[in-house]
């Protein structure tokens, strides 16, 4: 089946707080969540202890040390023996204090900005990142997974730049700046290790642009789609060619520069293509050949 292919000028200016979204019916409910409510828990400890909700064998939590910074620059062994032995950390390994936080759902986890002495980065959950115009219409940036600083920015200055949302509940640790900062004194050979961190940021950044201003509606969605499917595999989030799918229209929208809409009509093209399946907080790519095509991933 040919798939629709929908020029980025003829959709660049879609954009309009009026238009409906309409709703797929692959996509979840929104969640309600009571503003009002639900301050963000807190728990300090140090970097090695477990935190007390998670199990210690919790595939959760063997996700998100799979491909952590903290993990691999030796400021955290992660929470079972078993990411510490992969990662070789020596007993007299340096740990940095640290505190974990959970952020509900649609709750902020910081602020462009917000003056913050700490680097977050997340444990488990989904967040976005994301800059917002004066009218309130908003660019998401990059969607952050397991093991992604929240913003690679709060490693050198103490305000991000930009906001990040809890797409779901939301675990992160935070570390002190000036901690990492005295750690990478000691331990310079690390600087290497992050410097690849800020190297796979300015890569997505300019891909973003590209995607934006070249790149039609199909193949914005099919390449935000593998893409995702990418990261999570290295995490070893997938279970074959499915993943967890928590985002919503207005995710995939801002992330695209698209409309709820138009999202919704090229995601409905893909399924009835035979491309992908959505069903609740779910995706499956069927046909990873074609949706490649789509993408023009090469």
């Amino acid at each position: 089946m040919k798939l629709t292919t929908v020029p980025a000028e003829q959709i660049g200016n879609k954009q309009n707080g009026n238009e409906l979204e309409f709703k797929h019916a692959g996509f979840p409910p929104e969640n309600i969540t009571n503003e009002a409510g639900y301050p963000a828990q807190q728990q300090w400890m140090h970097a090695a202890e477990l935190n007390q909700n998670v199990e210690a064998n919790s595939p959760q939590w063997n996700f998100s040390c799979a491909a952590c910074p903290a993990l691999e620059l030796k400021l955290c062994t992660g929470a079972t023996k078993k990411a510490e032995s992969e990662a070789n950390l020596s007993a007299d390994t340096s740990l940095l204090a640290s505190s974990v936080h959970t952020i509900p759902a649609r709750r902020t986890i910081c602020h462009p900005k917000e003056w913050s002495e700490f680097i977050p980065i997340i444990c488990h959950g989904w967040a976005v990142s994301s800059v917002t115009l004066p009218d309130g219409r908003r660019q998401i940036l990059s969607f952050l997974l397991p093991g992604d600083i929240v913003s690679t920015a709060c490693l050198l200055e103490p305000m991000s730049g930009r906001a990040a949302e809890a797409v779901t509940e939301v675990t992160c640790r935070k570390f002190k700046r000036s901690d990492l900062k005295d750690f990478l004194f000691k331990h310079p050979n690390q600087l290497e290790k992050l410097s690849r961190i800020w190297i796979e940021e300015r890569a997505q950044a300019d891909q973003l642009a590209l995607d934006l201003g070249r790149r039609s509606a199909d193949e914005r969605i099919a390449r935000l789609i593998l893409n995702l499917a990418e990261r999570l595999a290295k995490r070893g989030m997938m279970d074959g060619q499915a993943m967890e799918f928590p985002l919503r229209q207005r995710h995939i929208a801002d992330a695209t520069g698209l409309t709820p809409v138009h999202v919704s009509k090229v995601l409905g093209e893909f399924q009835r293509a035979g491309l992908i399946e959505i069903s609740s907080r779910s995706l499956t790519i069927i046909d990873v050949t074609e949706l490649r095509r789509a993408a023009d991933w090469r």
